[in-house]
């Protein structure tokens, strides 16, 4: 905090100063602060959340990237922050803030983490049992990290070679977490498997529908969900009913069962949305009516 770091600091157009021993919590209401016209339709308390998610899925990655040993705390933290939205009902909100996000990875990453904590809550899990979905959800995808950043961040669709290339990530997530030890085992078998259909078609093993266990299913139809609603550079995403309808055409594939329970994940999420319409437009009519 010397005169020279804040002048500095000023030059570069900083817009808020803090000393580097700041506590995270500080921190984190600091950027929710200054972030302030984003969260302005968010539900109280969950762009923190969502600020804590993204911040921790990002120390997962760039230690990915290097080499280094993915720090457990960062994956605590997601977890954290995913579960409490969950509880929340906020998932609506949650995917509005994740849209904000100009990286393709973060971005499915958080989709498919907090459809995934969405998702456990739905079907009643414990709280040891939504911890271990969620954490698989954030990590599902850790082998990208891994993967070519010009294949990555890729504009336009990935050519044969580049789309073959994309699918090793599981396997290399896999090889990473197995060698840094202390993973769960379905934690690993959803980062494994996570692109494996019941029919067998899936990849990286083809495996069928008994050797897929049901944590690895419901990520799978998360992950598949993410998918379609991303905002691509190459294509519009598609609404929530067509993308729910992709799902339910793919009995072959998924599991039917849990893609019906997805389907009240979505509709309460829809809801939610038109609720805080409603709000607005009732907000806004009363504002009208004072100023008139």
């Amino acid at each position: 905090m010397s005169p020279r770091c804040q002048t500095q600091a000023n030059a570069l157009g900083a817009t808020a100063i803090l000393p580097a021993e700041t506590p995270r919590a500080v921190l984190l209401d600091k950027v929710d602060a200054m972030l302030g016209p984003g969260a302005a339709n968010a539900p109280a308390g969950l762009h923190r959340r969502f600020i804590a998610a993204s911040a921790a899925l990002g120390d997962l990655l760039d230690t990915a990237a290097s080499g280094g040993h993915l720090p457990a705390s960062a994956i605590d933290d997601s977890v954290e922050a995913l579960n409490r939205a969950a509880e929340g009902g906020d998932l609506d909100a949650w995917l509005d803030l994740v849209w904000q996000h100009d990286d393709a990875t973060y971005q499915h990453c958080l989709l498919v983490s907090g459809l995934a904590a969405a998702f456990a809550h739905r079907l009643g899990f414990g709280e040891a049992d939504r911890r271990l979905i969620t954490g698989a959800a954030v990590l599902h995808d850790i082998g990208k990290a891994r993967i070519p950043l010009d294949i990555l961040r890729k504009p336009g669709k990935l050519s044969a070679e580049e789309h073959e290339i994309i699918r090793q990530h599981p396997r290399i997530g896999h090889e990473m977490l197995t060698a840094q030890g202390g993973f769960a085992p379905m934690v690993l078998a959803a980062v494994l498997s996570h692109h494996e259909y019941l029919d067998g078609t899936g990849y990286p093993q083809g495996l069928r529908a008994g050797q897929i266990p049901d944590p690895v299913r419901i990520i799978t139809i998360c992950d598949i969900y993410a998918a379609l609603i991303e905002r691509r550079s190459y294509r519009a995403p598609k609404p929530p009913e067509e993308a729910y309808a992709i799902l339910v055409g793919m009995a072959e594939k998924l599991d039917l069962d849990l893609v019906r329970v997805f389907g009240e994940v979505i509709v309460a999420a829809s809801a939610a949305r038109l609720g805080r319409q409603a709000e607005a437009t009732t907000a806004s009519g009363r504002r009208t009516g004072t100023a008139a």
